[in-house]
């Protein structure tokens, strides 16, 4: 009876322990868990630190650069570029000045160019430039100019590109072809296109003007108007917008005066502002005609 007594004792206290053991064992697994989960969470916020400190000290991984520009001569008229991709210390590869070859006179003959006496082919020069758009975007546009002057523009518009003047839209007057010259040119006009070579006369007259020999640019003309008055005050021509701009102290922006990037980049190259004329006066307008 009493051996039979201390052996359920012992029973009881060995269930008991291993009880007891098997718990500990739980609470030690336990333990170890919520060690390594913090563990884990103390790598992870360090690992994030140390990104953090090493792009505040500017040592971070950086970005792969953006691919280079291809040749303007390879990017569409009016294409929106990245600016990134510009090489500024090669800006001159952006600003090309080249003769007109077999696929610009096809698009061009029997509109803007037309067989004369005055002017030839071979004396037009077709440029290609980079400027920035009103949206403040950079943008490749196009003209075509006298050969006389050829390298005067492409200074001209490299020199606003660094200044990031910016230039709404610059298509050749094709763009915004109707029946012929004059009437192209309002609508390119109230496109607010800046254009140059176009054989026609000058507004409301039969006098050859300086775009028929590629001696003159429009330069945003919707806020540049050219501003000529009939015997009754009324405009000779009335243009888009045109009162909005005549007043040319409202501080509008894009607006040509002395003070103007445009007028003093095209000045220092020896070119006349239509903006000092009387009648007209025109201030989209600039020319030089070396002679």
């Amino acid at each position: 009876m009493g051996n039979r007594t201390q052996n359920n004792t012992l029973s009881i206290i060995t269930r008991i322990m291993a009880a007891v053991l098997v718990l500990l064992t739980i609470i030690l697994a336990v333990l170890i868990y919520f060690k390594m989960t913090d563990t884990k969470k103390a790598d992870s916020g360090n690992v994030k630190d140390k990104a953090d400190l090493e792009q505040a000290a500017g040592t971070a991984p950086a970005a792969d650069p953006p691919a280079a520009l291809p040749p303007i001569q390879d990017i569409g008229v009016g294409t929106i570029v990245d600016k990134a991709q510009v090489d500024s210390g090669l800006l001159d590869q952006y600003f090309i000045a080249v003769e007109i070859n077999d696929n610009i006179f096809q698009y061009i003959a029997g509109k803007s160019y037309v067989d004369n006496e005055n002017i030839s082919r071979e004396q037009l020069r077709y440029v290609k430039v980079l400027h920035y758009n009103f949206s403040h975007e950079v943008q490749v546009g196009e003209l075509i100019v006298n050969a006389g002057i050829a390298e005067d523009v492409r200074n001209i518009f490299r020199e606003l590109y660094e200044q990031e003047y910016e230039i709404a839209s610059m298509y050749l007057i094709e763009n915004f072809w109707m029946e012929d010259g004059s009437s192209s040119d309002k609508n390119s006009i109230e496109n607010n296109n800046t254009s140059a070579f176009n054989y026609r006369t000058v507004a409301g007259t039969e006098q050859l003007s300086n775009h028929a020999l590629g001696y003159a640019i429009d330069i945003n003309p919707l806020q540049n108007p050219c501003v000529a008055y009939n015997a009754d005050g009324s405009f000779r021509e009335n243009y888009k917008d045109m009162e909005r701009y005549v007043d040319r102290a409202n501080g509008e922006p894009h607006m040509i005066g002395h003070e103007d990037a445009c007028y003093q980049i095209f000045a220092k190259y020896g070119f006349t502002w239509g903006g000092d004329w009387t009648d007209p006066i025109d201030y989209q307008h600039f020319e030089k005609n070396p002679g």
